[in-house]
């Protein structure tokens, strides 16, 4: 994850939208208590969390009931009347229990926010009915926990000392040939080739149709691609050594064992033949510096290009470095400021990370996947933690981003993009993106803040 992400400010967005877990169970007629499946929230003992109770009075529940089936009764249809014709009495009847269970739901969210509003409690994640009993006629009570917002002490900036080795810093110095090559290498492009046999590196196109050879059952035919390189994790493994030396045209057939932990679970521990016919064949190429990939890469001459290519490695290294003292940063401020965070909002980060990266973590081996996401989950947790630190920052030294500040990213990001600051403006109209924008820059400014009051020596 990067640093300049904020888990803490997506947490927040998270709580905008004001759902409440609360697993609620359609016999609103009988007494219930639903407790959350997960009970990570309990440490209310280190203030990490707070509960209390809400009550709603049962005038207030047969209301909201007697509108909700006014609405529903103008609005919906049914067999046998028309429609906004429909007596109230009759979807009272009809509909009684999920008409009860909407308006028991939203009632506790508005009288849970209510009190958070009132008592101003810094909430993090979504609050979590933990308690929950009510019987129609009666007054609904119920128990809420919500998780806080850790107390993070920030310690006297300028008497903390952070020492870094300067082989951490050290970087290789601007090699112009190596540099071009690179450029070209990334920007090298697929063709189709031509009475040429397959080889290491090509990409091939072609129609698959897999037989399960105990049952003979065929399964569809499918059209598929491959680059032809070693991969410990393919779906066909050794796939690339049946392809190489191979033409368009031309038909094989390989036959697999696969193991339990197989992607494709209908395979486990099945013997499956595969019947492959190459389509085409595509190699790709380099491109060569001349005027025509200048031209396409918006240069008008060699020279420009080059000097541009220097500067561009001049910016990466420093960032490199930058990137380098603020994980320092964050390690020794971590190991100064002792507070915990949550589980709640570190299994939301855990959760994105391995949504994002599922086809990754699906390609390891068992053992591999629990510890990447071991790792994941301890990465998250420096994260978040490091976030709670800049949000501490950015209030004891009043850190705000104006909107002058905003206009100087929309040309800083205009100018890097070689776009219309006007089409940068117009992206961010949306305040959700704006805010994010505004939270990204407010963590830079207490990141350079650090820098400046931190005392960094190179060893």
């Amino acid at each position: 994850m990067s640093e300049k992400e904020n888990p803490v400010e997506k947490t927040a967005e998270n709580v905008k939208d004001k759902s409440i877990k609360k697993p609620l169970s359609k016999k609103t007629e009988e007494n219930q208590t639903l407790k959350e499946t997960k009970s990570k929230n309990k440490v209310v003992k280190d203030q990490m969390s707070k509960e209390f109770k809400i009550v709603i009075p049962r005038i207030e529940i047969e209301k909201r009931f007697d509108q909700a089936a006014e609405k529903y009764s103008s609005e919906m249809k049914l067999d046998g009347f028309r429609k906004g014709k429909i007596p109230v009495e009759v979807v009272k009847n009809k509909y009684h229990e999920i008409i009860i269970d909407e308006v028991v739901n939203k009632l506790i969210e508005e009288y849970t926010f209510k009190i958070i509003k009132e008592e101003k409690i810094p909430i993090v994640s979504s609050p979590v009915v933990k308690e929950f009993k009510f019987e129609e006629g009666k007054d609904l009570n119920a128990l809420v926990i919500v998780d806080l917002f850790p107390e993070v002490k920030i310690p006297d900036l300028g008497k903390v000392q952070l020492s870094i080795k300067k082989e951490m810093l050290k970087s290789e110095k601007f090699n112009e040939a190596d540099q071009i090559k690179m450029i070209l290498e990334n920007n090298k492009k697929k063709q189709i080739v031509k009475d040429q046999p397959i080889k290491s590196g090509d990409f091939v196109e072609f129609t698959i149709q897999s037989q399960f050879t105990d049952t003979k059952r065929m399964m569809p035919k499918q059209d598929s691609f491959f680059e032809v390189k070693e991969e410990p994790h393919v779906e066909i493994g050794d796939l690339y050594k049946d392809l190489v030396g191979r033409s368009a045209g031309d038909k094989l057939e390989v036959e697999r064992k696969y193991g339990k932990d197989i992607k494709k679970k209908n395979w486990a521990n099945k013997q499956i033949r595969h019947f492959i016919q190459v389509k085409n064949v595509f190699e790709y190429v380099i491109p060569e510096l001349n005027d025509d990939f200048l031209k396409s890469s918006g240069f008008s001459d060699e020279k420009s290009f080059k000097e541009k290519l220097k500067e561009e490695y001049s910016n990466q290294l420093s960032r490199q470095k930058d990137q380098i003292i603020t994980t320092e940063i964050r390690d020794k401020l971590l190991s100064i400021c002792d507070f915990n965070v949550p589980d709640s909002i570190v299994d939301q980060e855990v959760q994105r990370s391995q949504e994002q990266y599922a086809q990754v973590i699906m390609t390891l081996p068992e053992d591999k996947r629990q510890e990447y996401i071991k790792t994941v989950r301890e990465n998250a947790e420096k994260s978040i933690r490091f976030s709670f630190i800049l949000e501490e920052v950015k209030k004891k030294f009043e850190i705000k981003v104006e909107n002058e500040d905003l206009e100087k990213e929309f040309k800083s990001i205009a100018d890097a993009n070689n776009i219309d600051i006007k089409d940068v403006r117009k992206y961010y109209m949306n305040n959700e993106q704006k805010e994010s924008l505004r939270d990204s820059l407010g963590r830079n400014q207490a990141i350079d803040l650090l820098k400046e009051k931190i005392k960094i020596k190179e060893v």
